[in-house]
Order: C-alpha cells, then structure tokens, then sequence
C-alpha cells in the first residue's frame, strides 16, 4: 500500500514531517524560501473562494538516462546545419558512409517538419534553413506538431548562471553546475530547478505546496502530484507530497478479500466508504458494516485503530498515513471507473492505444505506455469525477518516466541485413515515446468522458538528464553517444503553441562555438530549466509576481526569449 499520500492542508498541528522540514531547511538555510512559500500559499488559501472551476493537469515525461536529442530533432535538407550534422555526427556504414550514428537524409523523408516561426527562434552560426526532421520513429510527433499540438524548446539544460561560454568553461567564474554528466546529480537538478544548492524539493512539489490548499479543495482527494513511476524528487514538496501508485491501478489492503483483493470477506456492504460521512460511507467507531469473521473483526480492529485521536506526535502521523491510504484507494477506484468497460461512455482506452501501436517494432504492452495510459485515465477520470460528484482535483501534476536512454552503445543497432533494427537501440525507445504519446492524445481527445476541452487542459513536457555527445564514441555499428549537456524537450498539449520551435538552435561546431570543452560536442545550454520550467508553472496557475517562490535562481536568467510556448489564456 503507498505510503506518499495526500494530506491535510491544516498545518497549525505541525506532524513529524513538518519537524524535520523544518529542522533540515533551517541547517541548510533555505528558511526563507520554506517561509515564502507558506506565506503565499495562506495568501492563496484565503483568496480561494470555493477553488476554480476548470481543471489542469501538467504531465512531466522523463526520458532516464539522457536522451540524445541531437538525433529527436534534426537538420533537413541542404545548409550548413546539416552539413555540420553529418561531418561531426558521421553517416553510419549501413547507408554507405565512413561509420557514426547520424541519421541519413533519406531517413527523415516521413518525418519533416517546418517551423511555422523561422523568424522567431534563433539559429545559431548563422544557420538559416528553415528544415528540419524528426527521428524516423517519430511520424506520430510529427503529426502533433503538424496539428500545432506540440513544439520544441531547443538547447535546455540545468545553469546556475548565465554568461558561461567555452573560453571560460575552466574557471571559478561564472559557475557551472557541479557534477556535470554525472546522471544522479543531473536528475536531481533538473528536478529540483536548483542546481547550485543541496537538494530539499522538487519545483513540483513546490508547485503543489502553492497551488493545492487555494485549488483543490475537496480533502477526500488525490494528492495534487500523482507518481506512476516511483519515488521521484520533482514532485517532492516542502509540505505536500505525490500519491505514488503503480500502472495496476488502486491497490487494497491484503487479507481481506479472495486472493487478497477487495473486502467482501470483511465488509457486508463494499461499495461504502470507511471514514465518509452520509449514505455512501460508514463510521468504523459505530458501524454495523464490518462482518464477524477474522477478517471482519481484523479490519474493524484496524479502521477503529485509524479513526481514533492520539496524543503522541508520531502515532497521529502513522495513524493519518494508514488512514489516508484506505481512503485513497476508493478515491482511485472511483475515478478510474470512468475508463473501466468494454464498451459505452466508460469505455477503456486500449483501442486508441493499440492503434497508436499499429506496425510499431515494439509491442503496446510496455511499462511505460501502460504509465501515460493510466495518467489518462486520471485525468479524463477526474475531470468526469468533478462534473459528477463535484469530488477530485482541479489542479493535478503527473510524473512518468521511461528509462533506456543511456545509449553508450549500439545507439543504431544494425540487424544481419544490414539495416537498422527497429526493435532496439534508440529507434525503439523512441518508438515507444512517440506511439504512446499518439495514444495519450487520441484517448482524450476521443474519450466520450474527454474531449478538445479537456485536451486544451492537459500539457506534457520532456525531461532528460542530459543531452549526449555529438560526436560518436565508435564509428561501427556498435558505437553509441556519451553524457552531455545542453538538449531539446518537447511540450505537448492544447495550450501549447505547436509547429514552431522555441529558444536558439544550437551552433553544431564541435571544438568551438558552444561545445564547452574538449572537442565531444557538449552544447552550453543557451535556455535554462528555470526558464523551461517557470512558463509550465505559469500555465497551470503560478502567478507571475510569485514564480520566484518556486525557482529562486530564475531571477539571474530573466524571462528568456523565444520562449513563448503555451498559451495562458488557454
């Protein structure tokens, strides 16, 4: 049973968590931010008059393992781009060249792309074509960006300060990120926003801990952040934290029910609620709900345990995670219900995701397809909970995440024929990515729950290490990329202003221009996550006189041009 769980926003009782937050952030000297952040969200709490009436919902996608974006976006046609493209990059043996992992030009004829915004972005090194191509795994983005549903920001990457160029790369000043290329300390940057000070939350989780007490105001929901992929630090907050929760759905408490699921060996009537008030819920201390067999008198025994008050700090702090977990599981049951049949208006998704998939290398059933599935069925489930009931969450942040992308070696993996094999290497990784997130879209879209308006709602947005060399670290077919620096994301949703790219292009000369050191091509970023990040926050409601409560270091990047990818008023 997952123990990260909603809580309750009253925070004049303080519990053994906020002891430790409080005592950890005051020896690291983070107070301020801690108070900051409490003073605004009481300021918010106090302004909320019954929470808003639309829902929102941001999925963060990471890709673990840095993700070689050099080839997910990359020059078309004939101009300089390409040509540093393929001198640097290397055509592989297969397409008849010397050997490295470029993609060849005839590869990308499925996947091109133009940018309806060749005057708004920057190219760097005076690059001026307009053309562009996506890996030949991605004709499913290409068609979301085709549709003006996504869009790249080029060159992201984790910065403590702006100013840091080649010449001086070496030196104390301007500072770097410490632990460059190291993926732990990359991850944990990138998650949290603050790269130059010691880890204490996730500009998720503090997104959450503004944005949940004034937004989502019914207490018998989700926590705001829902995890499908595990423990994760982006969505660590100072006060609230993520509902962690597996791609098998609500998950009950063993003993209780055949084979250990549900509670019809316990409970006379298991479509009532335990700790709800009225018709639909029942009283464990009053109750004639609970059967008299063992596991009817186990669970009275357990639920009474859960409903009584205690003195001691650290029992009320058991007690309220117990009690929070029972209650949550029907809160899962509930809104996944929408998305549970076979046919009607709570039909399941598996057919637009196994549409998606239709001639994919890589099968449906993966771990991280069945992750963006179930974040759909929250959303779309959700959103109906709220029409219906008025119970669920107006505000919601997910976190997925799909792991492979450490391609050291055999990044184009070539089969006996001597053609690229599709079914593993990055292709299939980026296979999986592309197709899932087809389905993600097709399922809300055509969900008879969900709709335009409800996709106009919903923005994903890519996350990865870090970028990888652009040069090859072998030039055989077993060669693969290294850890770097700088990369491209991608954000996807209705709100999002598609077919363009956003933020500077990279200059792609390695051994100079952007390439921080030594001649791999690691690209200085030119955007920083806290500009990627703080419009994200933006769109799903962090006031702008309040964005440096969640990103502190923004204030030295300033704003970022060319970064003017979602529409708010969306």
């Amino acid at each position: 049973m997952n123990i990260f769980l909603r809580k309750t926003t009253d925070r004049s009782k303080p519990n053994r968590r906020d002891f430790f937050v409080q005592s950890t952030c005051a020896s690291l000297g983070i107070t301020s931010m801690v108070n900051t952040l409490s003073q605004l969200q009481l300021a918010g709490t106090a302004a909320a008059s019954g929470g808003p009436t639309d829902v929102k919902a941001l999925l963060c996608i990471f890709l673990a393992g840095g993700n070689d974006s050099n080839n997910l976006l990359i020059p078309n046609g004939s101009s300089a781009a390409r040509t540093h493209y393929e001198d640097f990059r290397g055509l592989p043996n297969y397409s008849g060249g010397a050997g490295g992992i470029a993609v060849p030009l005839g590869e990308l004829a499925a996947t091109a792309i133009t940018p309806d915004n060749p005057g708004a972005y920057e190219h760097s090194a005076g690059y001026t074509n307009n053309s562009f191509g996506l890996h030949p795994a991605c004709a499913a983005l290409k068609g979301l960006f085709d549709s003006q549903d996504l869009a790249f920001v080029t060159n992201v990457g984790t910065l403590t300060q702006p100013g840091v160029s080649r010449a001086n790369f070496g030196l104390a000043s301007p500072t770097k990120p410490p632990q460059l290329f190291s993926h732990s300390d990359q991850v944990l940057q990138w998650q949290s926003s603050i790269a130059d000070q010691p880890f204490t939350s996730g500009w998720g989780g503090r997104i959450a801990d503004l944005l949940d007490p004034a937004n989502n105001i019914n207490t018998a929901g989700l926590a705001m952040g829902v995890s499908i992929a595990g423990v994760n630090s982006y969505q660590v907050g100072i006060n609230e934290q993520p509902f962690v929760m597996s791609t098998a759905g609500a998950l009950d408490f063993d003993g209780f029910g055949p084979s250990n699921v549900g509670y019809s060996d316990a409970l006379v009537n298991t479509s009532l609620k335990p700790f709800l008030a009225g018709v639909n819920g029942y009283d464990p201390l009053s109750t004639t709900n609970y059967k008299t067999t063992q596991q009817g008198w186990r669970l009275r025994a357990l639920e009474r345990l859960m409903a009584m008050n205690h003195a001691n700090l650290f029992d009320t702090s058991f007690q309220a995670t117990a009690k929070n977990a029972r209650v949550t599981e029907g809160v899962v049951a509930d809104t996944l219900a929408y998305t549970s049949q076979t046919t009607g208006n709570n039909i399941n998704l598996d057919g637009w995701f196994n549409t998606a998939f239709t001639g994919s290398p890589v099968n449906v059933a993966n771990d991280f397809t069945n992750q963006i599935k179930m974040a759909a069925r929250l959303i779309i489930g959700n959103a109906a909970l709220l029409t219906d009931t008025g119970k669920g969450n107006n505000r919601q942040t997910f976190f997925i995440q799909q792991g492979g992308y450490d391609t050291h070696a055999s990044q184009i993996a070539v089969n006996a024929a001597n053609a690229v094999n599709t079914a593993v290497g990055q292709y299939a990784l980026l296979a999986v990515l592309a197709r899932s997130i087809k389905g993600f879209y097709d399922s809300i879209i055509n969900h008879p729950r969900g709709g335009a308006a409800l996709w106009d709602k919903v923005v994903g947005f890519t996350c990865s290490d870090f970028n990888r060399t652009f040069t090859p670290n072998k030039t055989d077919s077993t060669g693969g990329s290294d850890h770097g620096w700088g990369g491209h994301a991608f954000v996807v949703g209705g709100a999002v202003k598609g077919k363009k790219l956003y933020g500077t292009f990279p200059d792609l000369t390695v051994d100079g221009g952007i390439d921080c050191t030594g001649s791999r091509g690691r690209w200085i970023p030119s955007t920083s996550v806290d500009q990627y990040a703080a419009k994200i926050a933006q769109w799903i409601g962090v006031p702008a006189g309040q964005i440096d409560a969640i990103f502190p270091n923004l204030s030295r990047f300033g704003a970022g041009a060319n970064l003017d990818f979602i529409d708010y008023t969306v």
